[in-house]
């Protein structure tokens, strides 16, 4: 139980105008999935994005907004999405909480579709990652068009984790006949830790792999 002491803390941390207090209070809210911070988070990342070094703290406000911010912080979270920044891992985390807060909170992946043709590698791992941490089911569907989407995507693979990894590691619980063909390709990749995570798929295994 969150007490009022801590509560003000973590306002004043976001109000600091601080990223190494901001960045440590939103992974503490992240962590902690508390509520009530939302506006604060804004508010916080609307200073943050003016400095591009603050990178690190910018994506933990980001990712604090998707596990526990709502639907009215979206239009600013697209709009950061279609703009341009040299750290380019910021849209990852603008995919992972676009997603969990239109999609997974309403149960269709209406986000998560237009997206899958995107050239954007890291907005779609974003997208993957809120799926597989979310624990959401796509329909047979949503899973095809999801996997014709990601299975190619494997450049860089191993120094970043690509968007096929969040759904191979998302797929364990997912229909066998619409994942094996993906899975068996997954195994052949040239990162071990893929390797391993879809073979655990393949049987049904939640893996061992913390991925997000």
């Amino acid at each position: 139980m969150q007490t009022r002491i801590e509560a003000m803390e973590l306002k004043e941390a976001l109000e600091s105008k601080s990223a190494p207090k901001i960045k440590k209070a939103a992974i503490k809210i992240s962590k902690g999935k508390l509520g009530g911070y939302e506006e604060y988070l804004v508010n916080a990342l609307k200073v943050l994005i003016q400095k591009p070094k603050s990178w690190q703290a910018q994506s933990e406000v980001i990712k604090a907004l998707g596990i526990t911010g709502s639907t009215k912080t979206l239009p600013y979270l697209k709009e950061l999405s279609n703009q341009k920044f040299e750290a380019a891992i910021l849209y990852r985390h603008l995919g992972f909480s676009i997603c969990l807060l239109e999609d997974i909170s309403s149960g269709s992946l209406v986000y998560a579709a237009s997206v899958l043709k995107t050239s954007n590698d890291l907005l779609l791992s974003g997208v993957c990652a809120a799926i597989l941490f979310s624990g959401f089911t796509p329909n047979d569907k949503e899973i095809s068009q999801i996997i014709d989407s990601v299975a190619d995507r494997n450049h860089d693979e191993g120094d970043i984790i690509t968007p096929r990894c969040y759904i191979a590691a998302a797929c364990y619980s997912w229909a066998p006949d619409l994942t094996k063909s993906f899975l068996l390709k997954c195994t052949k990749s040239l990162w071990p830790a893929l390797v391993e995570i879809a073979n655990d798929s393949l049987v049904g295994k939640k893996s061992k792999y913390v991925l997000i």
